[in-house]
């Protein structure tokens, strides 16, 4: 295939994610970020104010509500337009890419599935309904009789039953870590039975609160283990609502209806879609208006050209848990002591990410990204807290104090006689180890740099790193301070555990905190979700204390479609397309051509 000449593409370089192993992919946004205009200057003796509530986005937008459906809503394909790349693996229990997942989505069913991610609320996939608990330790789910796999080769549209979900489960939780990067997840589930073809049964050892997460995030997708070790680009068999067609590496990817899909409302009703990577402005308005495309997803920028041009474009604008951060190996000098990670984790501006990053269109975060609503702490405390307070006042106040925590850290270095001496001591040249990607991208490191040196007269020297080194040395203990990028999670546990718990296995901070420790456990075995709330905000303003770390912004991905497009889904995080199949095309609507 010939690309013309000139041709002007944008597409935000999501990456594997050196601190969490998931590959993202964002849509249309530009990839060198210009410098946002010059603010007005503010008064700098202003009183901090608050700014508003981060705004609640609906997971799906609803549909026009003011005009008479179509007799039948099947019908039609959806063109696509998003950026989408694999790591080569296909297997949906292997792959870290995220845009894959998604794609996976389409094809494979889960016992389980999310309504709302940002919400938290679970749906029956592969099951009839949510399982029977007759204790806190068993989970028994009645698998739905009308599951098929679809009908290629060997499967050929048999039943989906109760032993294919034990295999695909057994095969992660009894299988490696370094083949099953998800393995994790499966830790607290002691035992899985298929007690006859529509029954499985599940056991804990003891009561976890996220255990029916399990079967509804991407590491829940049965698969056929008649297949297991041949799933490839142009081998995709599931019980979902598509077909798989194809996927070519950055060109194209397609599904097409499943006819003889188990779900609800006689879906799903879209014939197909076909997903294309983002290119110029030029061209996306020239497919737009043609109708050869019908949605795309669009960094802030493009999004309001898009619409400047294309008025009667439909917009869903979308938090994810994707967010940008740092962590520091908190057992290593000089980040052992914790008045230096204050001063440099309050001392970063991140309302200047947002602008430079993103032109605005995002969120600060506590630990737990701010999509994540359930859990995640609310905007109106964190905007109380160092590092986040609003105005140039509330930031001068930040300033204060970062240096402030420097200058104690500083005395304690004076040599022995000078405790006290100020200017005595200076801290030697820092290393920021950063991910190529994201230096090339959004020259992140970079802007940290400057921020420190600016606010501290800090040298720092920023070292950019291929993903897989610096994930080696993350895990070698070789990373005393690192950024980068991770796709975030859904259920709280896989945002606290792993990382912050002494006995998590991601826990390259080397946090040891036993008032840590206790409120992770605790949150582990509480099956009252308003509990678990309260515990989640008190493990943020502890995190928020240890500064070991820092989720600092997360961008808002803008997703523009024609109005004829009915239920577009969107969501916090990965692996929810199979939503796609409620939504319809309404041919009876002004706009379709």
């Amino acid at each position: 295939m010939k690309r013309s000449r000139g041709r002007r593409r944008y597409s935000r370089r999501w990456f594997l994610g050196a601190l969490g192993a998931s590959a993202g992919a964002a849509g249309l946004a530009a990839i060198g970020c210009e410098e946002p205009d010059d603010p007005l200057p503010e008064d700098p003796t202003s009183t901090p104010t608050e700014e508003p509530a981060y705004p609640t986005y609906a997971s799906t937008p609803a549909p026009d509500p003011t005009r008479p459906e179509q007799s039948s809503r099947h019908g039609g394909t959806l063109r696509f337009a998003a950026a989408f790349a694999s790591d080569d693996s296909f297997d949906p229990h292997r792959t870290t890419s995220a845009a894959l997942l998604g794609q996976q989505a389409l094809v494979y069913s889960r016992l389980l599935t999310y309504d709302s991610q940002a919400e938290g609320r679970l749906a029956p996939d592969l099951a009839m309904g949510m399982p029977e608990q007759p204790d806190e330790l068993t989970y028994v789910f009645q698998v739905d009789p009308e599951a098929r796999w679809h009908d290629v080769a060997p499967l050929n549209g048999r039943s989906v039953t109760a032993e294919d979900i034990r295999g695909s489960i057994e095969r992660q939780r009894t299988g490696r870590a370094q083949d099953f990067p998800r393995k994790g997840r499966w830790d607290p589930i002691v035992s899985v039975e298929a007690s006859d073809d529509h029954t499985v049964i599940a056991q804990t050892d003891t009561p976890f609160a996220g255990t029916l997460a399990r079967f509804a995030s991407p590491e829940g997708f049965v698969i056929p283990l008649e297949l297991e070790g041949e799933l490839s680009p142009t081998l995709q068999v599931g019980s979902g609502p598509f077909r798989w067609i194809e996927w070519s590496e950055g060109l194209y990817a397609s599904v097409a209806r499943n006819d003889d899909w188990y779900g609800p409302d006689e879906g799903p009703f879209l014939d197909g879609i076909s997903t294309v990577p983002p290119r110029s402005i030029e061209e996306l308005e020239a497919d737009f208006r043609t109708r050869g495309l019908d949605a795309v997803e669009a960094g802030f920028l493009q999004a309001q050209e898009l619409k400047s041009r294309l008025p009667d474009l439909r917009e869903a604008r979308t938090a994810v848990a994707r967010f940008y951060g740092m962590r520091f190996l908190s057992a290593f000098p000089p980040y052992d002591d914790p008045r230096l990670r204050r001063a440099l984790t309050v001392a970063l501006d991140r309302r200047e990410m947002l602008e430079r990053f993103f032109h605005g269109s995002g969120t600060l975060n506590p630990w737990i990204s701010a999509a994540v609503r359930q859990w995640s702490l609310p905007q109106e405390e964190l905007q109380r807290q160092p590092g986040y307070r609003p105005g140039s006042g509330g930031r001068q106040v930040d300033v204060q104090e970062a240096r402030s925590s420097l200058e104690s850290y500083l005395a304690d270095q004076a040599p022995e006689g000078e405790e006290g001496a100020e200017g005595e001591v200076e801290l030697p040249e820092l290393e920021l180890l950063v991910t190529t990607n994201l230096e090339e991208s959004l020259g992140m490191g970079g802007l940290i740099s400057g921020q420190l040196r600016d606010t501290l007269g800090l040298n720092v020297r920023v070292q950019p790193l291929s993903i897989d080194e610096l994930a080696r040395r993350l895990s070698a203990g070789e990373a005393p301070w690192a950024v980068g990028v991770d796709n975030g999670w859904i259920e709280l546990d896989d945002w606290l555990h792993p990382y912050f718990h002494s006995a998590g296995s991601g826990n390259t901070f080397v946090l040891r905190d036993e008032e840590m420790d206790a409120l992770i456990d605790e949150q582990r075995a509480e099956m009252s979700s308003g509990r678990r709330q309260e515990i989640a905000y008190d493990v943020q303003r502890r995190l928020l204390d240890l500064n070991v770390g820092a989720n600092f912004v997360s961008e808002d991905v803008v997703t523009l479609f024609w109005p004829y497009v009915q239920l577009f889904p969107v969501d916090a995080g990965e692996a929810y397309q199979d939503r796609f199949a409620g939504t319809w095309i309404d041919r009876t609507h002004p706009t379709y051509l």
